[in-house]
């Protein structure tokens, strides 16, 4: 069969196809748009990284459809390794972005960027020995767009919110137990944050402690660091990689500055920067400032 399609169509409602399986009496059923269907050469090439990830750098997915790849060679390597509750982390395509707002919609926007890109994933996955069958769509909360594909053996959710936690355990406890679940962008921070979403005392802690339990086995996150941009990568069962992205003109290029066991703390990628003499860390505040000033004029500028 092939995976549910999931697709935000209006501001109010999360509405859901499901082709060829059973539907929830519950919801408006619409189809989406394209799937984001990794070509084969694609998926060999991560699955044959996969393999010998631990010695050698990744390669920075270029677009959706690298990014699918790469997660899903990830997820299997850690499925063979018997990891059976995972995270991973997507780098969404922007969609709608403006120039003050990556994401004037907000959560509901990105849950449109991130669907066909999870579409394509559980395509993939649903392929791997024991995870096999139709998979059910579900709304946990239309407001936070929290989404769920399961079936007996597999579920996959998307955009869990601390308030989530609740459904996770109840999928995760029991006998009907999926072999594989996955969550994808969680919304919770807990980490250093003395007020929790998860609430306080021993409520807290065993929300944690549950969190814990799934193991982050793919990552792609961006973020502007004093005016640098950089990637920090992760695939099971590789290193943690840091990269630096320059701007030379409109074109880009990436340099790989550290391959570390753990995910790098922001004191780390600090310390990484300033170690380059040509980072934008080490320039001063008007140097800094003329260099964000010709960052933005040629990100909206015409192309040449």
């Amino acid at each position: 069969g092939t995976p549910a399609t999931v697709a935000l169509v209006t501001q109010s409602h999360i509405t859901m196809q499901c082709q060829g399986f059973s539907r929830p009496h519950v919801h408006a059923l619409r189809t989406s748009g394209p799937h984001i269907l990794p070509s084969h050469r694609c998926m060999v090439a991560c699955l044959a990284a996969s393999t010998d990830a631990g010695t050698r750098a990744l390669t920075v997915p270029q677009g959706p459809q690298e990014q699918v790849a790469q997660a899903a060679a990830a997820i299997r390597s850690a499925y063979s390794s018997g990891i059976k509750r995972q995270r991973i982390e997507l780098l969404l395509p922007l969609i709608g972005a403006t120039d003050l707002d990556d994401w004037p919609g907000g959560i509901r926007q990105q849950f449109k960027a991130v669907q066909p890109m999870c579409e394509s994933l559980l395509r993939y996955i649903k392929q791997i020995e024991g995870l096999q069958g139709p998979l059910i769509p579900e709304i946990w909360d239309d407001g936070d767009a929290v989404a769920c594909y399961r079936s007996p053996k597999l579920a996959l959710v998307i955009f869990p919110q601390a308030s989530s936690i609740n459904q996770l355990r109840k999928l995760t406890e029991g006998p009907g137990a999926p072999e594989l679940l996955v969550i994808v962008n969680p919304q919770w921070e807990s980490a250093g944050n003395p007020i929790s979403e998860f609430g306080i005392g021993p409520w807290r802690k065993a929300k944690e402690e549950f969190v814990a339990t799934f193991q982050t086995t793919q990552w792609l996150r961006q973020q502007r660091v004093y005016g640098d941009v950089i990637k920090v990568l992760y695939a099971h069962p590789g290193a943690w990689q840091v990269y630096v992205q320059h701007i030379k003109g409109l074109r880009e290029k990436t340099e790989l500055m550290t391959s570390q066991e753990g995910m790098p703390t922001y004191s780390q990628i600090e310390a990484l920067l300033r170690a380059r003499p040509e980072s934008a860390i080490n320039l001063s505040v008007s140097e800094r400032l003329q260099a964000e000033f010709e960052f933005n004029r040629k990100s909206l500028g015409p192309l040449q």
